[in-house]
C-alpha cells in the first residue's frame, strides 16, 4: 500500500493509494518512517510522531508497545517494501542476462528512491550505527534483489563466488549511494558530477560498469538500449 503524508496537513493528510484515510498505526508507522531515517533513532521523539500523526502516546504504546517497537517496526517495513514482489521482473526473463540484470539495478533503484528515499537513509544509518538490534529485518529485505543481481552476473560471468559475491554488494551499494544523492542534488559531491541522469540511465550506467569490471578480458560489454 503507498501512503503519502503531508507535513502542513498533518493527520488529516495521511492517505492510501485508494485516497482513504489510514488507520492511526499506519499514520504512526509512515511519520516514523520519514523521522527514523531523517534523524536516527536517538534523535527521534514520540511526542514528535504523535504530533504528526494526530495521535497521543498512548496510541503509539497501543500499537507498538514502545519507541523500540516502533522502530522494529519501521525496518521491518522497509525491509517489505525492498523485497516486495516486482511485476516487471516477470516480462525481464526473455531478455538477455546483461538487460535482465539492468532490470534488476532499475528495479531497486525505484524502491530505494520512493518516498523520498527513506529506505536507502535508513539503511546508511544502521550500517553507521545500527539500533535496537533490529538490523537484520531490514537486510533480509535485500536478499531477495542480492540473489537475483548475483543470478545474473553467474549468468555472465560463470560462477566465481567470491568476485560475484562483491560485486554484488558493490551494484546494492551503488544504488544507495545514487538514491541518497538524488535527494541531495545541491552537496558540493554532488555537484561534481551534476545533473545526476534520470534513473533508467543511471541504472544502465551502473550495470555496465560492474559488467565492465567483471569481464575477464577487459572488454566492457554494452547493454542495450532500453
Amino acid at each position: 500500500m503507498k501512503i503519502s503524508i503531508s507535513r502542513s496537513k498533518g493527520a488529516e493528510a495521511a492517505v492510501n493509494s485508494t485516497g482513504g484515510h489510514l488507520s492511526t498505526r499506519d499514520r504512526v508507522l509512515e511519520v516514523a518512517c520519514e523521522l527514523f531515517s531523517e534523524v536516527g533513532f536517538h534523535g527521534t521523539h514520540l511526542r514528535e510522531i504523535c504530533k504528526r500523526a494526530g495521535t497521543n502516546v498512548a496510541g503509539v504504546c497501543y500499537h507498538f508497545h514502545d519507541k523500540q517497537g516502533l522502530y522494529q517496526a519501521v525496518v521491518m517495513e522497509a525491509g517489505r517494501r525492498l523485497s516486495d514482489y516486482d511485476e516487471g521482473l516477470v516480462f525481464s526473463q526473455h531478455l538477455p542476462p546483461e538487460e535482465r540484470l539492468q532490470k534488476f539495478v532499475e528495479s531497486l533503484l525505484t524502491k530505494l528512491n520512493a518516498d523520498g528515499a527513506w529506505i536507502a537513509k535508513l539503511l546508511a544509518r544502521e550500517l553507521v550505527n545500527p539500533a535496537c538490534g533490529a538490523r537484520n529485518y531490514a537486510v533480509s529485505g535485500l536478499e531477495r534483489n542480492f540473489i537475483l543481481l548475483q543470478s545474473a552476473l553467474r549468468q555472465l560471468h560463470g560462477d566465481n563466488s567470491e568476485a560475484i559475491r562483491l560485486h554484488t554488494l558493490s551494484l546494492i551499494s551503488e544504488c544507495v549511494f545514487y538514491s541518497l544523492a538524488g535527494e541531495n542534488q545541491e552537496h558540493p559531491l554532488i555537484q561534481l558530477a551534476a545533473p545526476l541522469p534520470n534513473r533508467s540511465r543511471l541504472a544502465r550506467l551502473i550495470t555496465q560498469r560492474s559488467l565492465g569490471s567483471l569481464d575477464m578480458n577487459g572488454a566492457k560489454p554494452e547493454v542495450s538500449q532500453p
